[in-house]
Formats: C-alpha cells, sequence, structure tokens
C-alpha cells in the first residue's frame, strides 16, 4: 500500500519545521506525496517543492483558509493541482499570491487586537514575542500560546488556549473573513477544495450537513475524511457523508512538528492511514 498527507504545516505559519524539513520528513516516513497546508499562505510551498523534487516526492501546493461560519472558525483545505502528476515543474501565479495578501493583513489587523485587549489586562506580548527569528510567518494562536508559555504566564498549549485563546473569547475577536470570500477566492485560482477535520467545529449533524450544503453551492469538491483526531467511526460517518453530497475524501495527519507532540507525519497518533487511492481520484477529478 502506498500512503500519502495532505495536510502539512511548517515555519511559513505554525509549524515546527522548515519546508524542505517537512519533505525530507515526509520521505522519512515512506510517503509517496504530500501537500503543504500552511495557514493562509503558500510562502513556504516553493522551498518544499524544490526539496521534494531532490527527494523524488511529489508536493502539491496547498493552503488552509480559515472563516466564520455561524461565528465559529472554520478551515477549509485548498489545493492547486498539477495538470501532469508528478508535478516537474510549480505554477502558483503571482495574483493568488496578491490576493492571499488581503487574507494576511487581516490576519495582522486581528492579531494586533489581539495584542491590545492582552495589554489591556498587564500581559505584554510583543511581535519579537511572537515571530522569534522567523520574521515571515504567519501568526496563529499557537504563536500565541508559544508566548504566553516562555512568559510563565501559563504552563502549557492547553491551558493558554483554554485560559487565554479561546476563539471568540475575552482576547480573541472572531474573525472577519467569510466562507462567502474564503470560497470566492479558492474557486476563483481553481483549487481542489476540502472542508479539513469537519468534527473539530464541534457542530450538531445538522448543522454540519448545512454546511456543507452551503459549501458545495460555493464550490466545494471534498471533505477530510481521514484525519489524526479521527476515530474510526468517525472515518466512516464522513465517508457516508461524502457520498451523500458528491464529495471527495482528502485526508492529512495536520502535523506541526513539535507543536503538536506525539503527531508524526503521514501516521498521525499512530494509527492514520490515508491512501494514496485518495490523491488518484481527486487528480481523476479534473482531467
Amino acid at each position: 500500500m502506498k500512503y500519502i498527507d495532505l495536510h502539512t504545516h511548517s515555519t511559513a505559519s505554525d509549524g515546527s519545521f522548515s519546508p524542505s524539513m517537512v519533505a525530507t520528513l515526509a520521505k522519512k516516513a515512506n510517503l509517496c506525496a504530500i501537500a503543504l497546508t500552511d495557514h493562509d499562505t503558500m510562502a513556504g510551498v516553493d522551498e518544499c517543492f524544490k526539496k521534494g523534487l531532490e527527494l523524488d516526492l511529489p508536493v502539491i501546493a496547498g493552503v488552509e483558509m480559515s472563516c466564520v461560519y455561524n461565528s465559529k472558525e472554520i478551515h477549509i483545505l485548498g489545493y492547486l493541482l498539477p495538470d501532469t502528476f508528478p508535478p516537474k515543474k510549480l505554477h502558483i501565479k503571482e495574483e493568488i499570491l496578491s490576493d492571499l495578501d488581503f487574507f494576511a493583513k487581516e490576519r495582522a489587523e486581528r492579531n494586533n487586537e489581539i495584542l491590545k485587549r492582552f495589554k489591556k489586562d498587564g500581559i505584554i506580548i510583543s511581535m519579537d514575542d511572537l515571530i522569534g527569528d522567523n520574521p515571515n510567518t504567519q501568526i496563529t494562536r499557537a504563536h500565541f500560546a508559544g508566548a504566553l508559555i516562555k512568559m510563565g504566564v501559563v504552563a502549557d498549549k492547553s491551558e493558554a488556549f483554554f485560559k487565554y485563546l479561546e476563539y471568540g473569547g475575552k482576547y480573541v475577536p472572531v474573525k472577519k473573513i467569510t466562507t462567502n470570500r474564503c470560497m470566492e477566492f479558492l474557486s476563483k485560482h481553481n483549487f481542489f477544495i476540502s472542508l479539513a477535520h469537519p468534527f473539530q467545529y464541534k457542530f450538531s449533524e445538522s448543522e454540519l450537513k448545512s454546511l456543507l450544503i452551503h459549501l458545495k453551492d460555493l464550490g466545494l469538491n471534498g471533505i477530510e475524511v481521514y484525519h489524526s483526531t479521527h476515530s474510526d467511526e468517525d472515518i466512516k460517518r464522513l465517508h457516508s457523508l461524502a457520498t451523500k453530497y458528491n464529495l471527495l475524501p482528502t485526508g492529512g495527519s495536520d502535523f506541526h512538528g513539535a507543536h503538536k507532540p506525539g503527531l508524526d507525519i503521514g501516521s498521525g497518533y499512530g494509527n492514520l492511514k490515508v491512501p494514496y487511492s485518495l490523491l488518484e481520484n481527486i487528480l481523476n477529478h479534473i482531467r
């Protein structure tokens, strides 16, 4: 059997390994293909792709977008699929990178608001605390958690998210990016679009179905059936939803390196296996 990982993160957002190291680790894990899907950025894709060429590891250009649905943050994966596979050249139009700047600016404005809210309560976090030695990273809540730990405000990430970084809570405002705006960008540039880790949002069954119908109307192509947090029962349920709404299954570990201890590329917490056949079905879909 051949396996893949279509959900990985690097230092371009909130992963602990460089894009090239992500490719190296994937090769060591005997994966047959990966996608780099950093948050709201594709800045690390070129480096990862080039390392993949060196290692004979196909790398798909991806991104994980954040947006709001019913006042909850959801994540949507986008994949720029090559005309031929395995890809020998990387084609990311300048317009795509330019359009991504809009989302980066929205993220930056929100991060500044988070800093102001902490400052108001006497918790002074600087940008240097967040970016460390990686000035090009896309700052996420994980960066804030890391800063709070280093400052001794909290003991670990779980405490940071529970006490300070709850989405829509005292310190973290709800995002302004709507599903419509996010899907508009992905559809405009012909990404293959998949809903990431559907059960993490804790929607009821009817709410999740409504979300899928909503996104399907906006161009959704797939749903992340395989994920490090999914049980066998979850996978079965998601396969059923994929069939019902004519969506193709996708899957990945959601690898972040040291920022998600115990979660390995390709295998998640040990039992994840994303079959290569998923990628073949996706590629056949666009041909």
